[in-house]
This record gives structure tokens, sequence and C-alpha cells, in this order.
């Protein structure tokens, strides 16, 4: 049975600013973003055919755009898993943020800034209107969320789900700044030097199914589940070995969390944090990406490696700012942070 952390708010609120599955190609992959019947098949989850689709990223803020629907089909051999997750508790990561299309999730995500929320490339399909739904552990629409309409997206412009998917990321202007609060905070984001141990228990949350086939699509309260990291190189031998191909699937700015059989984020978690405690500060290392179905053993997860795109992240909210730029707000607050706590224990 999973235990929790320290609670996320125990540490300074000051420090935790800024320390924060698609249509993938692969043959047997499936992506892990939420069904919605208000979505075309991208969004559908299931076990998709690798060359039923293409995504195609037209530049820095153009979302990718399914070219066609995508069948679903069947795995073979795999013996599909529940996933043995626990309800977190309110406030437990108040970062926590769920990416909706009409109301309804479709994928989860993180806020880093009072403005801006980090999800996955592979849950934006620009013909769609998003809002981002904030500050309770509700799936649903209670009276303490707070709602915001999301007015800018910008998708990594080297998004890629050719072969492998890479650089799946994305991020979301909201239309005006939240207000912080116990239930309502920032996850700091790690320095691209940041590299953090192979073994490390973090947690991954997210309001997705709890099993591979059948249940409930979304759960109607969020879940967590710890993870051990593994970096990579041993995670693309594991998958490889899964999937009985010698090509790599898992590649540099990707990194996975495995802790058993069972222990895995799943369909509709995509885009949600994976976050680990060092010292008393709370840093996101990675967001749900891509997986072989959900709960399987020796089958990781795998999670976009936050740090190796930290660069691009400041960037972008940096162009955006017109009053207060992000460098000159990230230094005085987690890159300030001592050497020790931007490394594993």
């Amino acid at each position: 049975t999973s235990r929790l952390m320290a609670s996320p708010t125990g540490g300074s609120p000051g420090l935790l600013l800024w320390l924060l599955l698609l249509q993938p190609q692969l043959s047997g992959a499936r992506g892990r973003l939420a069904p919605s019947p208000l979505s075309p098949s991208p969004l559908g989850g299931g076990h998709e055919d690798p060359d039923a689709t293409v995504w195609r990223v037209a530049g820095p803020s153009t979302p990718p755009e399914p070219q066609e629907s995508a069948p679903v089909s069947q795995l073979v051999g795999l013996i599909p898993g529940d996933t043995w997750r626990q309800e977190a508790e309110d406030g437990k990561w108040p970062w926590q943020v769920s990416v909706r299309i009409r109301g309804k999730h479709v994928c989860g995500g993180s806020l880093i800034t009072q403005q801006w929320v980090l999800t996955a490339g592979h849950c934006i399909l620009s013909r769609f209107h998003y809002n981002v739904k904030m500050g309770d552990r509700s799936v649903y629409k209670e009276i303490t969320s707070v709602v915001v309409p999301v007015r800018d997206i910008i998708v990594h412009p080297q998004l890629s789900v050719v072969g492998t998917i890479q650089k799946d990321l994305a991020l979301l202007q909201l239309l005006y700044p939240v207000n912080f609060t116990m239930t309502i905070q920032p996850i700091c984001i790690p320095q691209k030097t940041f590299r953090v141990e192979t073994g490390t228990t973090c947690w991954v949350t997210g309001w997705g199914r709890k099993e591979e086939y059948g249940g409930d699509l979304i759960t109607s309260v969020l879940h967590e589940v710890d993870q051990d990291i593994i970096h990579h190189e041993k995670c693309n031998e594991m998958i490889q070995k899964a999937m009985k191909t010698t090509r790599n699937v898992v590649l540099e700015g990707m990194l996975c969390g495995y802790k058993g059989a069972g222990k895995d984020s799943c369909q509709g978690d995509s885009g949600g944090p994976l976050v680990c405690k060092f010292k008393d500060t709370w840093v996101q290392v990675g967001l749900v990406s891509w997986g072989l179905g959900c709960g399987r053993g020796n089958v990781p997860g795998v999670y976009t490696d936050i740090a190796a795109y930290s660069k691009w992240i400041v960037e972008v909210i940096n162009r955006a700012a017109s009053l207060y730029p992000v460098v000159f707000l990230i230094p005085l607050l987690c890159l300030v942070l001592p050497l020790g706590i931007l490394v594993a224990p």
C-alpha cells in the first residue's frame, strides 16, 4: 500500500514557486489521455494503431492536429493489471490541475506560476477551447474549485510522435493569474543540470483510470502512487524487452518510474506531474507521457524529463512576460536554493 510523503504544503510557499498518452507511435504503446465523448479518437485512449495517426506541429504556438482518426486495436499476449493507487488528501498536491474541454477532464497538468500551467504536448488539439480547474481533489466542479480559461497554448515546437514520442510538453497561459491559497500552490521546476538519482522515490498524481480495461474512465477523486526513478537508458532496455524490439524507444529527454506491477499512471493521467521531495522542497521532475498499458509487471511508465526542457519553459514564459520577466523571478526563489537541494540525496 502506498503511503503519503510529508505534506507538500509543509515547506515554504515561497520556495515552492518555480522548482515544479496521446497517440504514441509505438507498436503496442498507448496514450494516457482521458477518453471523452466530446473529442475525436486521439483523445479516446485505447490501444492505437501506430501507423494510423501522425501529428505535426507547425510552429511554437501551434498545437498538433490529428491527420486522421486512429482505430482501436487489441494488444496480444499481455495481461492487463489494475493500478494500486490511493486517494490523495485534500490539499496534498496543490499544484495539480485538471485540463478540460467543455468542462470535461482530458488531461492532468501542474501550476508552475500564477498564470502558467505545464502539461503534455499530446494533450492539445487546436480546434478546442481549454480551461483549467484547480483548488480541490474532485474531478468535478465544486464550490471550492477555481476554473480559469486558457488564453494561449504553446506546444514544444519539436514535439514528435514519429517512431517514439519526444519533447512531449506544452505550456498553457491562463486568461488571468490565480491567487495562491493552501490548496493552490505552484510546483518548482528544476534547472537543466538537475539529475535525480536512480531509485529516488517520487509521486505521480491524477484522475486517470485505475485499471487498463474496464472500470471507470476517470476517477472522481485525485489519486496518488509512488514511483522509483529509472533513467532512460535502463528504462529503454526494460521496454525493449517488453516490446520484443531492439529499437530505441525511450530516449534522452525522458525518464521513467516503476514501483512494481500495479503501481503506475494510466489513461487520463497524461500531462500530470511526477514530483520528488528534496529536503523541504517539492520539485517536478517529470510529466506523464506514455506507457505500455497500465500497471504491467516490469514495464515502467514513461515521463517527459522536465530538467531537459527547463530552459525552453523559462524562455516561453519570459517572452510572454511584459512587466516582470521570469528571469528575475527564478533567482529570487527556487534557483537560489543550495546545490544540495538540486541533486538527489
